[in-house]
């Protein structure tokens, strides 16, 4: 079987990457400063695209949250799946069209603490080496802003 030649426009996320960035105040949790590093890796032949994040343990941040996002095309529906998992027992599935120009949004749902709401996770490309990422919900008055990260990748900060 081969790999979706789309897969190629995930390559852009493998390698390691340093955010610096924060999470908003939300029902979910109160504002802080992150840090985080960033891995992607291309697994399994190439059909899956994985960025494990592990955020920094800081005074602002002493409970740091680690997750994994797996990313892959569905050949038959003609866009990008995503699954996400984080150590405070989220999970997400979302999916995309690919990248527009330099913005690659991923649109689902994140299931936390019994609840389930709308997800959207934007990647906007800053240069070959950059990227800003925004995670909003919808909590019914329209989206907000859950965490945002400027990312460079490790060696060219």
């Amino acid at each position: 079987m081969q790999t979706p030649v789309r897969m190629d426009e995930l390559t852009f996320f493998v390698g390691t990457w340093h955010a610096e960035g924060r999470f908003h105040e939300t029902p979910f949790g109160a504002a802080k400063p992150i840090e985080m590093t960033l891995t992607g890796s291309s697994e399994d032949r190439g059909f899956w695209t994985v960025l494990r994040t592990e955020e920094t343990a800081t005074e602002h941040n002493p409970d740091p949250l680690t997750a994994r996002y797996v990313w892959g095309y569905d050949e038959a529906a003609g866009e990008f799946v995503a699954d996400w998992y984080d150590s405070n027992g989220g999970r997400a599935r979302q999916r995309s069209a690919g990248w527009d120009g330099d913005r690659l949004v991923f649109l689902g749902t994140i299931t936390l603490g019994g609840h389930t709401v709308p997800l959207r996770d934007s990647f906007t490309r800053t240069g070959p080496d950059g990227y800003h990422h925004l995670g909003e919900t919808d909590l019914g008055d329209g989206w907000i802003p859950v965490d945002d990260e400027t990312v460079t990748r490790a060696g060219r900060r």
